[in-house]
């Protein structure tokens, strides 16, 4: 014996045991919002952000400020509609679920955003409803939500006009009508219609295909439809997020003139998650886009880069 002490097997064997408890409970309450929007990933695109609201500034109710979207990051896009500017699904600050990172920074900080008339959240997802971010942007903005639990939380932060709609209510703000319809997802969501100027745009949120799309096509005819693509599927269980593939077949469906990838720009910064409990498409805006240049060749399909503007 030389003096050193030793570790059996059964103190090695508790030990790991021990570690993995640990690991197992730190990883539970990290995916259950512990550590979420803790920190922000900077920004990508401010100078074309800032050139895109010079063109919409410019503009007024006219041109670009009629009808465009300008691409914020991941599921928050800037629809401009009638003059209007509405903004979807806002997700500035990693991570979301304390395991979820932006791949590409957004756009912008929350505060960069500038004027806002009118908030859009889908559903209550950490990578949807950034509550850290909301906190920092226009609240002069009315918001919409899918739920009452989110509508409390949002009249929290000051916004002055928060309303919760069911599938196919509608909702005037201004120059434009919103209407709530269907999606499709691990938990409740709805997707929004956005009409207004004689242009309607669709946003999907991030739900998986359905049966309503049809009728969403068939009631709105919507001039934009932006369309989850990157196919998030958790270990064992159902698809939750359109694939490139089931995006081109709602496209087809909608019949838009033109389509823009959503809910394609998120990496697992945690291992476990990435490797284990979840697993998505890679590079799937591209491959969207791709996939709609061959199925749908006349139908025009526009990757943006964070803050470009996209012009109907």
């Amino acid at each position: 014996m030389d003096g050193r002490p030793r570790i059996s097997r059964r103190g090695f064997l508790a030990g790991g045991a021990g570690l993995l408890g640990t690991t197992a409970v730190a990883e539970y309450q990290s995916l259950n919002g512990r550590f979420v929007h803790r920190y922000s990933p900077g920004a990508s695109g401010q100078a074309r952000y800032a050139a895109s609201l010079g063109a919409l500034d410019r503009a007024g109710t006219e041109g670009v400020a009629r009808a465009s979207v300008v691409h914020i990051g991941h599921s928050t896009h800037l629809l401009c509609v009638a003059g209007m500017r509405v903004l979807t699904d806002p997700w500035f600050f990693d991570p979301a679920f304390g395991a979820l990172a932006h791949e590409l920074p957004p756009a912008v900080l929350p505060p960069e955003l500038g004027r806002l008339d009118v908030v859009l959240v889908t559903h209550d997802h950490a990578d949807h409803a950034d509550a850290r971010a909301m906190d920092q942007m226009d609240k002069r903005a009315s918001v919409i939500v899918a739920t009452h639990e989110l509508a409390v939380r949002t009249r929290k932060l000051g916004y002055r006009e928060v309303v919760v709609l069911a599938p196919w209510e509608e909702h005037a703000v201004g120059a434009v009508k919103i209407t709530a319809v269907p999606g499709l997802h691990d938990i409740f969501e709805i997707g929004f219609v956005v009409q207004g100027g004689g242009v309607s745009m669709y946003f999907a949120g991030d739900s998986r295909l359905h049966p309503s799309i049809p009728a969403i096509a068939e009631r709105f005819a919507p001039d934009v439809s932006i369309l989850s693509c990157d196919g998030t599927r958790l270990a064992g269980s159902a698809l939750h997020v359109m694939t490139p593939e089931d995006a081109v077949s709602a496209a087809r469906t909608l019949k838009s003139r033109l389509v823009l990838p959503s809910h394609a720009e998120a990496v697992f910064s945690d291992p476990l998650a990435a490797h284990v409990l979840a697993k998505t498409v890679a590079r799937a805006r591209f491959v969207f886009g791709e996939q709609m240049g061959r199925a749908l060749p006349g139908v025009r399909c526009v990757v943006p880069a964070p803050g470009e503007l996209v012009a109907v």
